[in-house]
């Protein structure tokens, strides 16, 4: 399904009890009558999609495609989903407090100044009030992803709530997406693809 694998995979880093839980990128609206409302999120949608008894009255939404935020409002509402359950409690109930207001962006595709600018104020509206960022032009020393995320506090000598990776599991479904609709640009301008690629 091409949604599926343009969807981004999601990783958040628990900096407290220093765990580590990967979602799918997706978000699963239902219809009721004349509206959308939200049916399940992230690894939930993967199970529900498959039980769907009435797919028309159903879309799947990949708010994040190819590590860049497709649907604003719906990236919000995952990344906020995700966040309360990984981050803002414990033991099942609500934390009254973040343990900081840094957050860290692993972000793993190249973005352009307004991605990046997106991806902030995201999470300056889920309450961070300091947004540090590692991009696919970051030098990490030698460092693996996650030695990188875990050595933040100790780089910054400053406390952070959480990481936010936003990543691909199985990169071949990005490169399988970004072949396919490479094809119908080819398509769309009238060139043949042996023409360009050689």
């Amino acid at each position: 399904m091409e949604i599926l694998n343009s969807a981004a995979d999601i990783k958040i880093y628990n900096y407290k009890d220093r765990t580590v839980h990967s979602e799918k990128g997706l978000v699963l609206f239902r219809k009721e009558k004349d509206n959308f409302i939200i049916a399940s999120l992230g690894e939930e949608c993967e199970k529900y999609r498959m039980d769907l008894s009435d797919p028309d009255n159903y879309v799947l939404v990949a708010p994040f495609s190819l590590g860049v935020i497709a649907d604003y409002p719906v990236a919000e509402k995952l990344l906020k989903y995700l966040l309360n359950k990984y981050v803002h409690t414990s033991g099942g109930k609500r934390r009254l407090f973040k343990r900081a207001d840094r957050v860290l962006l692993f972000l793993h595709e190249p973005c352009g100044p307004v991605d990046l600018k997106a991806y902030e104020d995201i999470m300056m509206l889920l309450g961070y009030k300091d947004v540090h960022m590692i991009t696919a032009k970051t030098d990490l020393g030698g460092l693996s992803v996650e030695e990188a995320i875990w050595n933040m506090e100790e780089a910054q000598g400053k406390k952070f709530d959480c990481a936010i990776e936003i990543t691909k599991n199985n990169p071949y479904e990005y490169a399988k997406y970004s072949y396919e609709q490479l094809l119908e640009d080819f398509k769309r301008w009238g060139v043949e693809p042996a023409e360009v690629i050689k």
